[in-house]
């Protein structure tokens, strides 16, 4: 009897133990998806995981940067703004503290701004650039235009996702960063026909983007 005890207790003792082994296991493995799932988070152009780290890291210094020049938006619109850059950056290859500092250096992220030229919005995009832009990548626009209008590109999420691909596009077009910083301030036409003709031209637009964003590279942006 009392071994018939003894053997019930080792019984239950070790299947105790099992149900332990088992929950352990499961919870290692929920845990291992939910690891993997949070460090994986988006692709780049090549259709490369990017890892969820860094990608929280440069959204909040685009967050900082954006703020530190609109300090008037409110957090939620800062945000929203940062991410669109981030995304859009990250689907055309592009760096999005350069996109950043191209922004900075065109409009000083003030949505509605307006060139002499005409150009608009948060990169200043000319109208008839950014309709043929639209229709190229098939972006939506207002739900309610059936037309483009110039006013749509105030809109910073749409003027973002046309200036993105176009400055993507330039480059490998140009295959040369300075070239395309040049061709999306005065246009790719009349670049390739000084670049023909062997005339010179101004890159001071070129250099003022770069050093704006070799600024925003090295310097630290707290984020709050």
């Amino acid at each position: 009897m009392e071994k018939s005890s003894k053997n019930k207790h080792v019984g239950k003792v070790g299947r105790t133990v099992a149900g332990v082994k088992i929950v352990l296991i499961l919870t290692f493995y929920f845990f291992s998806i939910v690891s993997l799932k949070l460090f994986y988070i988006g692709k780049n152009s090549e259709g490369m995981p990017v890892a969820a780290k860094p990608r929280a890291e440069e959204l909040v210094k685009i967050y900082s940067i954006v703020k530190s020049h609109r300090p008037d938006l409110d957090d939620t619109e800062v945000w929203k703004v940062s991410g669109v850059i981030l995304d859009e950056s990250l689907q055309h290859g592009m760096d999005p503290i350069l996109i950043v500092a191209l922004i900075q250096i065109e409009s000083g992220f003030r949505y509605q701004a307006v060139s002499p030229m005409g150009a608009r919005g948060i990169m200043q995009i000319m109208p008839h650039v950014a309709e043929a832009l639209a229709r190229e990548i098939g972006v939506a626009q207002n739900p309610e235009a059936k037309l483009f209008e110039p006013e749509h590109l105030d809109d910073p999420v749409f003027n973002i996702k046309l200036g993105v691909y176009y400055l993507n596009d330039l480059k490998k077009n140009f295959r040369n960063l300075n070239l395309a910083l040049s061709a999306y301030n005065i246009g790719p036409t009349k670049i390739r026909n000084r670049l023909e003709n062997k005339i010179n031209f101004s890159e001071h637009y070129a250099a003022a983007v770069l050093g704006a964003y070799e600024k925003y590279k090295t310097e630290p942006h707290p984020a709050f």
